[in-house]
């Protein structure tokens, strides 16, 4: 998977960068993790491991038109933004 395919499938989710960050399982500061996305989507390669899951989310939001439930795990803390609060972000620059 090419970083520009990586891109197109985001904007297919409808996500902005911080958004897609946490469902790739980034649990660093916003800022940090928009910055990771930007980087794989302006690489050439994507790693082999974040393709498959971005390849596997794709399919199942393509065959279900949802996004898939994710568990919460005990002991997995997570002190950012919460998820709900990402899908309206404060200004366009994350996207």
């Amino acid at each position: 998977m090419l970083g520009s395919e990586l891109r197109e499938i985001r904007h297919r989710l409808r996500m902005d960068r911080l958004q897609f960050a946490r469902l790739l399982g980034y649990t660093g500061t916003d800022r940090n993790d928009v910055m990771r996305v930007r980087r794989l989507e302006n690489g050439r390669q994507v790693p082999l491991y974040l393709a498959r899951l971005v390849w596997l989310v794709a399919a199942w939001v393509r065959r279900t038109n949802a996004m898939p439930p994710f568990p919460e795990w005990p002991g997995y803390e997570f002190e950012h933004t919460p998820d709900a609060l990402l899908s309206q972000p404060e200004d366009g620059a994350l996207s």
